[in-house]
């Protein structure tokens, strides 16, 4: 019997990870139940071309041995990897008829390895129709970087060949206009899917620069990172600093959540795949298996509990809210 919990979530592989099994480890010592509620695992790469470099917009990228990790996951538990190729500097001379057949011939290796998902930001590129002709049983991601915030930029990606339309976290605070995207996306015959956690402020300013900057050529030649050059003038003036002075920034509680199980169900009906960001960060570093935890509150909005547990069946059967 179908549920509202199985294959619905989009997760970030670890591509920054210095022990390459770590993923993989994880993966095997996790329960049957959570590996059933995986959607697809997406991870970096990077084109190189002599005149044309397009890539991952974290500037990540999973290696060799992690890659044919995520290889045995997709073979031996069935879970679709995703390739990711989402940097916002999408290079002009990526439409030349020779580096589009070269860029093919790159695709081409994770095809016959048996990927079957790939996210791609450069619009342009889609528009011409060489991709999808040259993949047809590819499924085609846009980026959650489009910023797509209305059910008519949905229909006009869609327009593109997207299979897949990664909606911003704008529809989390919008149900009228998600009920309208999702309409529209069953005429359509494509999958909504709907990111739900980023730790980014929104609206930040600085969001466009950093997207394009951190997967860029400028900062790859300097073997840097934004982290290395800005952090301190954007993202840590409202995370650390309120960190040390004992207060949340408001802003920053704006992702998914979930206050029960009438509500997840609500939007398991409008949304068909649940994305995480967050390939940069090690998030389960100290957990030997991948779990869910869900944070209890109190009247006040202060953390009282925190509850772990081996899959999103149980949160859910046992109405372990909020999520």
């Amino acid at each position: 019997m179908s549920n509202n919990y199985d294959k619905r979530f989009s997760m970030p592989h670890w591509d920054a990870a210095i022990d390459d099994n770590f993923f993989l480890k994880c993966v095997e010592a996790a329960s049957e139940q959570w590996r059933s509620e995986v959607y697809d695992i997406y991870f970096g790469s990077t084109f190189l071309h002599r005149d044309v470099t397009y890539g991952d917009t974290m500037g990540v990228n999973a290696s060799p041995k992690q890659y044919k990790n995520l290889l045995k996951i997709q073979e031996k538990y069935g879970i679709p990897i995703s390739l990711t190729l989402n940097e916002m500097n999408r290079p002009v001379g990526l439409l030349r008829p020779d580096v589009i057949k070269d860029f093919i011939s790159f695709i081409k290796k994770y095809y016959d390895d048996g990927v079957r998902s790939c996210t791609i930001s450069h619009t342009h590129l889609m528009r011409t129709g060489a991709l999808q002709e040259a993949f047809p049983d590819m499924m085609w991601k846009n980026t959650v970087n489009h910023g797509i915030r209305t059910t008519q930029e949905m229909i006009d990606y869609a327009a593109l060949g997207y299979d897949i339309i990664n909606l911003d976290r704008k529809f989390n605070r919008n149900f009228l206009e998600l009920k309208k995207a999702k309409k529209e996306a069953d005429r359509l015959g494509i999958k909504l899917s709907l990111l739900i956690t980023e730790y980014c402020m929104p609206e930040c300013p600085f969001k466009v620069e950093h997207d394009c900057w951190e997967g860029g050529s400028e900062l790859r030649r300097m073997g840097k990172s934004y982290w290395d050059i800005a952090e301190n003038l954007s993202c840590n003036t409202w995370r650390v600093q309120a960190k040390e002075m004992g207060v949340i920034n408001p802003r920053m509680g704006t992702d998914w959540v979930i206050s029960s199980k009438d509500n997840w169900d609500e939007f398991a009906n409008l949304v068909d795949i649940f994305k995480f960001s967050g390939r940069l960060n090690n998030l389960f570093s100290k957990s030997s298996s991948f779990k869910w935890c869900v944070e209890m509150f109190n009247k006040d909005g202060e953390t009282n509990h925190l509850f772990v547990a081996n899959d999103f069946k149980t949160i859910y059967d046992n109405n372990l809210m909020p999520f």
